[in-house]
């Protein structure tokens, strides 16, 4: 396995306890200590976000998306790369592509419409933002 699949089957695993913890806190409703160390500010807060009532899109709460996404990519980062292959750049970045067109419609809710911005979801915004960077990295290689 080279480096750039490495890095996004790393990336992609780093992501998936992100997107539990970010979970975790929906589903708690940002009721613990833990949950509140990501209100830095008014502006900055995961709370704010959460208590906006733009929690569901399609009728599926936010959180479920990336609990399901960062699996998603993992898996499929490691079908690509077994026996010492690569990752499919030309696959992947279409995929990716769905995750950053979602995302940006959630920078518009929270920079437009909520006023508040979720460090945890920006961290995952950045996750797909940078395996989407190695998988175009890996289609353009050849």
């Amino acid at each position: 396995m080279d480096n750039l699949s490495k890095g996004l089957v790393g990336l992609a695993a780093a992501g998936i306890p992100v997107a539990l913890y970010h979970a975790y806190d929906e589903i708690t409703n940002y009721s613990t200590g833990i949950s509140r160390s990501c209100d830095i500010n008014h502006v900055l807060s995961c709370t704010n976000v959460f208590n906006s009532g733009y929690t569901t899109f399609l009728g599926v709460s936010m959180w479920v998306y990336g609990v399901v996404w960062f699996p998603l990519i993992l898996v499929l980062g490691l079908w690509f790369t077994r026996g010492g292959n690569s990752i499919r750049g030309e696959v992947l970045v279409p995929v990716l592509m769905i995750g950053n067109i979602f995302t940006i419609y959630l920078w518009y809710l929270e920079l437009g419409v909520i006023h508040a911005i979720c460090p945890v979801c920006v961290s995952l915004y950045a996750l797909n933002y940078l395996m989407t960077v190695l998988a175009g990295a890996e289609a353009l290689k050849d």
